[in-house]
């Protein structure tokens, strides 16, 4: 099966005429700034790697409607860290899991907090992608 198209960046739907504000321009309506708050449910090594990780994901932009998002990822990492310790091999969807949440959260790796698109600052004309005449 072949891949389907790539979405247009807004830059490139403006130069078309096909931009929408209403869908091609998002808004966050819940904007909170304050960091993630411990549930007192997590084991004793999820609040270990919850200390180790808090300043990270922080940095990254997670805030406290996360927090459930970010104990369920320290939940698995606990357990995945025991099964490690205990000399066997996790299940490789707990390991795919653990990565995907990383990715989400912005802690695994450069490429999960890479911007996307183009900087706010430059501008793109509607014909830069064609060769000149």
């Amino acid at each position: 099966m072949k891949p389907g198209t790539k979405r247009m960046s807004a830059a490139e739907k403006q130069a078309k005429g096909t931009y929408q504000a209403c869908r091609d321009k998002p808004q966050h309506l819940i904007i909170d700034f304050s960091a993630p708050v411990m549930p007192g449910y997590l084991t004793p090594e999820a609040q270990n790697v919850w200390h180790e990780e808090i300043d990270r994901v922080v940095q990254a932009g997670i805030g406290s409607l996360d927090s459930s998002f970010f104990a369920d990822y320290c939940a698995l990492a606990a357990l995945t860290r025991a099964t490690f310790r205990l000399g066997q091999l996790p299940q490789a969807a707990q390991l795919t899991e653990l990565r995907k949440r990383g990715e989400i959260l912005g802690i695994a790796g450069p490429s999960s907090r890479a911007l996307r698109g183009t900087a706010s600052g430059q501008e793109q004309g509607g014909f830069d992608g064609f060769p000149d005449a």
